[in-house]
């Protein structure tokens, strides 16, 4: 966006403002009932919180991701990263492997023992009933809105 059509967007308006408020209080919320959930699966793992984001970026199923590329999802310092994967990796949890394209690069991938954490951790979020009150179609509407959201800078 320019600075042009800046100054030419409409000023919004209380209503506007405070719907925003609201909306990030409520994400806020759910995100905090989400962290409670994957605090207490790794918890039982032995798996210190402060490596969550590591591992989800791991999610299976996706591409095996550079610590860099970890970094830049979690928009951190590849050093915080660095140390998440020696934790995870001392753990069992995760393996470094050569680039399957570049070979000077390292990706990180989940061991047998690193997926049987992740299916505890998508069995005991949805034993949450943290999404009951959404059907299958509101469940995808809501996956693609914040999917949308994640990233405000593309169209």
């Amino acid at each position: 966006m320019t600075a042009t059509s800046d100054a030419n967007a409409p000023m919004p308006g209380p209503a506007d403002v405070e719907r925003k408020a609201e909306i990030v209080r409520v994400l806020m919320e759910v995100g905090s009932t989400v962290d409670a959930v994957v605090a207490e699966v790794l918890g039982e793992f032995g798996v210190p919180a402060s490596v969550a984001g590591t591992l989800w970026a791991l999610a299976p199923g996706t591409e095996p991701p550079t610590l860099r590329e970890v970094a830049v999802r979690l928009r951190c310092d590849p050093s915080t990263v660095s140390l998440a994967a020696d934790k995870l990796q001392s753990m069992g949890l995760v393996a470094r492997q050569p680039h399957p394209v570049d070979g000077r690069k390292r990706t990180l991938v989940l061991t047998e023992q690193g997926h049987e954490l992740w299916k505890a951790l998508r069995t005991r979020l949805h034993a949450s009933r943290l999404f009951a009150g959404l059907d299958e179609r509101e469940q995808e509407t809501l996956l693609a809105l914040l999917t949308r959201m994640r990233n405000p800078q593309r169209p």
